[in-house]
């Protein structure tokens, strides 16, 4: 079940993360800038968030090993169609429609592996299929910058398009004879939803702001590098690939990490070290000096995300996993949208300095980070504790 899980998460974040290693390309091929880079990201994720909700409400009357291949189809058919995009606004809808596949995996996905392990196995469940879904992004963009430099924009869609395709059959193959029925066919009500909330509430303003740096690196980093310090387009849409491979390398050793220093430190840290990384790619002024904070503590993002998934999954009751996860995702995309369109926006008011144009995004997600930091530690007292049994449930 981990390894079919696990290779949905590949796939789906492959596909989804090729425009990253294209988007310094894509900028010339559909004339846009950090404007029109804020819309497309802003959009998307708001698209995704909004259908996450229900993906995740659906998930906990439905057998997951049925019902996620289902969203990878739509990854696999809407990334063949951003290939056949002639225009910003056509790339703008089929991204959204790729988002929408993409809503599938992380509340069914979550739920799947949080009903199926027990508490003490959540951290190595989370850190692998994290680990896996990260290698997923390292691929999605490298192929995106490399195959977009060789043959075209356009091939590396295509190819994670397949690839996904290939991956539903290959998927429902190995789970054959082996369902995995949901723990209850009753209907969520509306209060199971708010008590879902309730129980995820500390950790969702985290995610909210993690997914808002993750945008900004990922798609504001290759235009600075291009933009302002002359970096060969396809060439920083790889320094994003390499950056997402150290991640991997941190996501697949949070288990090991997380029992040495504990969860919870381990994710004010990150948060701490995310802030001061996009700080010095705001303010250092030089391209390898930038590229080291990034590949160093801006590698701190991918700690946050097996950290806060397994708060969350502790947090909340079994049988409305799918519905936490949901409203979970629902908050982390909802900020990443409104991280991206405040970017662009940031970006528009500078767009006369074209140092500040490029360097805003950043600035931005310096605070915001170091303010989530804050934050947690605050409430430490409050959140620790919700590591323990969550609320009754009917």
């Amino acid at each position: 079940m981990l390894l079919v899980n696990s290779l949905y998460h590949l796939t789906n974040d492959g596909a989804v993360q090729v425009l990253s290693g294209q988007i310094a390309i894509l900028t010339g091929v559909f004339a846009f800038g950090p404007f029109e880079t804020g819309i497309l990201a802003g959009t998307s994720l708001l698209v995704n968030a909004i259908v996450q909700v229900l993906t995740g409400v659906m998930s906990d009357r439905r057998d997951p090993s049925r019902f996620l291949p289902f969203g990878i189809l739509i990854v696999g058919v809407a990334s063949l169609l951003v290939a056949a995009a002639t225009s910003f606004w056509a790339l703008l809808l089929f991204v959204s429609l790729l988002r929408v596949g993409a809503s599938f995996y992380h509340p069914v996905g979550m739920s799947w592996i949080g009903r199926e392990f027990a508490p003490e196995e959540l951290d190595r469940s989370m850190g692998f299929q994290s680990g896996f879904g990260d290698a997923g992004e390292v691929l999605g963009t490298a192929t995106g910058a490399i195959v977009g430099i060789a043959w075209g924009w356009q091939w590396g869609f295509a190819i994670w398009g397949v690839t996904n395709l290939a991956a539903v059959a290959f998927g429902l193959l190995l789970v054959r004879g082996h369902p995995s029925p949901p723990v209850s066919r009753s209907p969520i009500e509306w209060r199971d939803l708010w008590r879902s909330m309730w129980d995820v509430r500390f950790w969702l303003l985290p995610l909210a702001i993690g997914s808002v740096s993750y945008n900004v690196i990922a798609l504001f980093g290759p235009q600075l590098l291009h933009e302002v310090y002359g970096v060969n387009a396809g060439v920083a849409g790889l320094v994003v690939a390499v950056w997402l491979g150290i991640g991997t390398v941190i996501a697949l050793s949070f288990g090991r990490l997380s029992r040495r220093f504990g969860r919870f430190s381990l994710t004010v840290f990150a948060y701490v070290a995310i802030g001061f990384a996009c700080l010095g790619a705001a303010t250092l002024g030089n391209e390898w000096l930038i590229l080291a904070v990034l590949w160093t503590l801006g590698t701190g993002i991918f700690l946050t995300y097996p950290a806060l998934f397994a708060f969350a999954s502790q947090s909340s009751h079994r049988r409305l996993q799918g519905a936490a996860f949901g409203l979970v995702f629902f908050f982390q995309l909802l900020g990443g949208a409104i991280g991206s369109f405040a970017a662009g926006a940031l970006s528009s008011v500078f767009s006369s300095n074209p140092l500040l144009e490029y360097t805003a995004p950043f600035w931005f997600a310096a605070v915001v980070s170091l303010a989530t930091a804050g934050y947690l530690i605050v409430l430490r007292k409050r959140a620790v504790p919700a590591e323990s049994p969550p609320s009754p449930a009917p």
